[in-house]
């Protein structure tokens, strides 16, 4: 009998409803058998799991690679290695600018392919009139999710990024409602116009000193940004997604819309379910949406995250540097995750018993698959699926520093903190990419996948 590429044996196989004892067969990059260990066929290499679980492949659905201002191959690679490093086999970037939709598209596209360790899809930042008669190009091209950057207008605009107002929103859920299964819109969901009026009584008043950034971003901004993005996808038809969910009231208004049938679904970052204003540096840590004072939005996007009102994980990744943070007020918004995501819902989700590790596989994989139009292929360990899989050990103890990290940034906000549980071995299409916290596969492994419509 023929071998096959690859087997990993003596595993728990992790799928969103159960855990199974099995092991896998690898060939031409997909999975190409499910069965126990004695039934697999013989292979070109082995992989014995030693008993740990296997995990589909994170998909991280929300990744800036070039943020705020690196070149874009270049924050591609590190980017990409410390997906790979973090258990990471897919990740949707971003893609923002003023100009053509079909031209940013047609320029960055090579540049993911030549640069990209591990498979990636694109998201378009969508600012314009002219972008919006674009939608439907870029559906055909297979990038069918579009981001509205709500809160970066006046002088929160940060380059590339352009302002917009709810018309633009307006109108172009109109286009993406035309669209079809998978099109979907992003949405910040954020009321800058508040923000201003905090920021300036703060700073009118003298009280700057000290405070927190979410002191002039409180929680009202987000939940009234959501239910009014709600609206907009309840009358338009519009199937939204709002990005890194931070607060208790805001989870809540995600519950209300749904419970009135919009198509909503959100998402929250491991930041906001473990961290508080007061765990980071102010300036380091100052991030859009803020990391709250209160930790009881921590345990209450826990709680959601267990019973379904946030459905996907994202890590935000934004890997400013130190240099990009030098005062509070001109500080340039988020910080690298993406490597530490997978381990921090491991050892503070799993390990502390707040969520079982089939929640992982559906939260990181196939609810984030299911969204953006990447099943079969993506986000599940079946027969026929992409043999994009990640071996994790619950039990291993290490201690987060910035210079063990492969993103670009030199900081990170989990400085010091001691995790327990972390990938030992990442594998796309069934290429070992990572093993035992070493990239072991050159850039340009991963390749550009397109998700188009029905």
């Amino acid at each position: 009998m023929m071998k096959v590429d690859c087997t990993i044996k003596n595993c728990s196989i992790v799928k969103p409803d159960r855990i199974i004892k099995a092991g896998i067969a690898i060939q031409h990059g997909c999975i190409a058998m499910i069965a126990p260990d004695e039934m697999l066929p013989g292979a070109i290499r082995e992989i014995d799991a030693g008993g740990k679980y296997v995990l589909p492949g994170r998909i991280d659905p929300h990744v800036h690679v070039d943020w705020p201002d690196w070149d874009f191959g270049e924050g591609t690679v590190s980017t990409t290695k410390a997906a790979a490093a973090g258990g990471v086999t897919t990740i949707i970037n971003f893609l923002s600018g003023a100009e053509s939709l079909v031209n940013i598209f047609q320029e960055k596209k090579p540049l993911v392919e030549k640069h990209t360790l591990v498979d990636a899809a694109l998201h378009m930042g969508v600012f314009t009139e002219g972008q919006i008669e674009e939608i439907p190009k870029m559906a055909r091209l297979g990038v069918p999710s579009f981001k509205f950057f709500l809160p970066y207008r006046g002088s929160e605009v940060v380059p590339p990024l352009v302002g917009i107002d709810d018309g633009i929103v307006y109108t172009a859920f109109e286009e993406i409602a035309h669209l079809g299964t998978p099109a979907i819109a992003l949405v910040h969901a954020e009321n800058i116009e508040i923000f201003f009026k905090l920021k300036a009584r703060v700073i009118r008043e003298g009280k700057d000193t000290g405070i927190h950034w979410e002191d002039v971003r409180p929680v009202p901004l987000e939940v009234e940004s959501i239910r009014r993005t709600a609206y907009f996808s309840e009358v338009t038809g519009c199937p939204v997604y709002i990005v890194h969910l931070s607060s208790r009231e805001g989870a809540e208004e995600i519950r209300h819309a749904r419970a009135q049938g919009v198509p909503i679904t959100s998402e929250t970052c491991p930041q906001y379910l473990t961290l508080t204003a007061d765990d980071v540096d102010r300036v380091l840590g100052k991030v859009n949406p803020p990391l709250r004072r209160d930790r009881t939005h921590n345990e209450a996007l826990w709680e959601a995250l267990e019973e379904g009102t946030v459905e996907c994980i994202g890590s935000d990744h934004a890997p400013c540097a130190k240099k990009h943070k030098q005062e509070f007020w001109s500080a340039t918004v988020g910080f690298a995750g993406i490597q530490t995501a997978l381990p921090v819902l491991l050892s503070e989700g799993v390990n502390r018993g707040r969520v079982p590790i089939t929640k992982i596989a559906e939260v990181c994989s196939y609810n984030v698959a299911n969204t953006f139009g990447l099943l079969p292929n993506k986000g599940l360990i079946e027969v026929g699926a992409d043999a994009d899989l990640v071996i994790v050990d619950l039990k291993k103890k290490f201690t987060v520093r910035a210079g063990d990290l492969y993103h670009i940034s030199d900081f990170t906000p989990y400085e010091g903190k001691e995790l327990t549980g972390c990938p030992v071995l990442t594998m796309v299409r069934g290429t070992v990419v990572m093993e035992n916290g070493e990239i072991t596969a050159p850039p340009g492994t991963g390749r550009f996948v397109p998700r188009f419509v029905e």
